[in-house]
Order: structure tokens, then C-alpha cells, then sequence
């Protein structure tokens, strides 16, 4: 009778959550970014730009999170949107207009009179800025196409350890985990309809393994206690996105977020301070 037991425990054990592959294998180490603003502070500056990037550095969050798309004409640049119009007013796809025609938009005056001018940001630029400050990039990649040029950047700024790139498409995150060993890429997902927390973290699990990444940026919704403890005893990294309201904020603080993304970076700064001072 001992023997059946044996084999069962031991079998038990190698498909427990505490024996899994993202403790197994070897990752590159996680930016340590408690704090990232969402498209920079996009609460008080325009989305993806110089200005909401450099707010983002002013109130002292560690990672600051762009989106990517790339021009007409091959230059990576700063914008949400497939379409143009909602930030500029150019009623054009993203990925479709040239660098000469995106330098003459306003990517500003939506926003704010106060704005009016602000330019279109490329990715270099970007990372210039944020290279010798102590805040992160948090690259989102928006399309197909240009994943090399992304880590050649992140190569050029000296940023390759530093910063992490995420993405909602896994043949991408495969494709970046691929290109760059050494570079720290999350999945990026949420709860599907009518799926529980569990069955989103077992998804997750299943998912970075065939990435072959051991990061996930979930929406919060997805996020308990429960959810946090099954991705953490399986080797996960947790980030979440993003999270604007302060009852939710505290609520992912509290719980022990590694990584919260917000429009309000302050209001998470703030709750994290308030949450050490316990």
C-alpha cells in the first residue's frame, strides 16, 4: 500500500503549482516598477508624448508606458490609436501616414490650449529622455512588423535590461522573447467573458509558457488574492493595468501588485507610501 501512495505524492508534487516551468527556467530579472504611468502621466499631459513623459519622471514613478506603431516610411513612434484623429485630428491610419506628414500634426491641443504644438514623439526620443533618469520604459508594441527595430533602440540606448516590453499578441512576445534572451517581455491580457479568476490565471500559466516568458500585465479586474497566490507559486511576475480609481488602487496595493499602471501615478505613489508606513 505504501508504494501506490508514493508514486501518487510524487506524481502530486510534479504537477503542483510550486514545480512549475517559470521556476524552472531562467528569465531575465524583473524591472523592479511598483508605479508606471499609463501613456506617460496622461492625466495631466497628452498621452505619448514628451510632455507626459517628463511629468511621468517629475512625480517619481519608476516605469513610464508608451504604445508603439511605426510610420509610412519605417519610423517607430508614440501613439495609442490606429487611427490618427482622436489625438491630431488626421483622419488617417497610424502605421499608414510618413514621418514628414506625422511632424506637422498637433499631438497637444486636444488635450489642452496649454499644449497646443506638441509634437509627434519617435521612440528614440523617447528613450533619450528616459535613459538617464531613474524611470523605466514600459514599451507596449502595437503592431506586426518592427520588433527588431524595438530591440535595436533598446540595444542603442543601453536599455535592453532595464526596460520591458509588452504585448496583447503572443506570436509577438515569442518573437521578442526570441530576438532578445535578455529582455523582459509580459503578455498582456484580461478576464474573458463568462471565465473566472481561475481559469484566467491557469490561461495565463498555459499562455507565458508557450511564450516562453515568465511576466503577465493583466487588467485588475482579473486581480484577488486567490488569482495573485496561483500565478506567484507558479513563478509569475504580476504587473496590472489600468487602474485609475483610488478605491482600486489601494485595493492593488494592498494585495501586493508587483506593478500597477495608472493615468494617476500620484494616487498610486501615494497609496503605496500610505501602505509601507503600516
Amino acid at each position: 500500500m505504501k508504494k501506490p501512495f508514493f508514486v501518487f505524492a510524487v506524481a502530486a508534487f510534479a504537477l503542483s503549482p510550486s514545480n512549475s516551468f517559470a521556476q524552472e527556467a531562467v528569465f531575465p530579472p524583473f524591472p523592479s516598477t511598483p508605479t508606471v504611468a499609463h501613456r506617460g502621466f496622461s492625466a495631466v499631459a497628452p498621452e505619448n508624448t514628451i510632455s507626459s513623459i517628463m511629468a511621468a519622471v517629475e512625480v517619481g514613478a519608476q516605469g513610464c508606458e508608451f504604445d508603439l506603431y511605426r510610420s509610412q516610411d519605417g519610423v517607430v513612434y508614440l501613439i495609442h490609436d490606429v487611427n490618427l484623429k482622436r489625438t491630431t485630428g488626421f483622419d488617417k491610419k497610424s502605421d499608414e501616414a510618413t514621418f514628414d506628414e506625422l511632424r506637422r500634426l498637433d499631438f497637444g491641443a486636444w488635450k489642452d490650449e496649454k499644449f497646443k504644438g506638441e509634437k509627434l514623439t519617435t521612440f528614440d526620443e523617447a528613450l533619450a529622455l528616459l535613459k538617464f533618469t531613474g524611470t523605466r520604459p514600459i514599451v507596449e508594441v502595437a503592431d506586426d512588423g518592427f520588433e527588431d527595430q524595438v530591440v535595436d533602440a533598446l540595444h542603442r540606448f543601453d536599455l535592453v535590461e532595464t526596460a520591458v516590453v509588452i504585448d496583447f499578441s503572443e506570436e509577438r512576445v515569442k518573437k521578442m522573447r526570441a530576438l532578445e534572451p535578455k529582455l523582459c517581455v509580459g503578455w498582456l491580457t484580461g478576464l474573458k467573458r463568462n471565465e473566472t479568476r481561475r481559469e484566467c490565471a491557469e490561461r495565463i500559466i498555459k499562455t507565458l509558457k508557450d511564450c516562453n516568458t515568465n511576466v503577465v500585465d493583466v487588467h485588475f479586474a482579473a486581480v484577488d488574492a486567490e488569482f495573485l497566490q496561483i500565478l506567484k507559486d507558479a513563478g509569475i511576475r504580476v504587473m496590472c493595468w489600468t487602474v485609475n480609481n483610488p478605491d482600486d488602487i489601494r485595493r492593488m496595493v494592498d494585495l501586493g501588485v508587483e506593478s500597477v499602471t495608472s493615468d494617476r501615478p500620484d494616487l498610486v505613489l501615494e497609496a503605496q507610501k500610505k501602505a509601507a508606513a503600516k
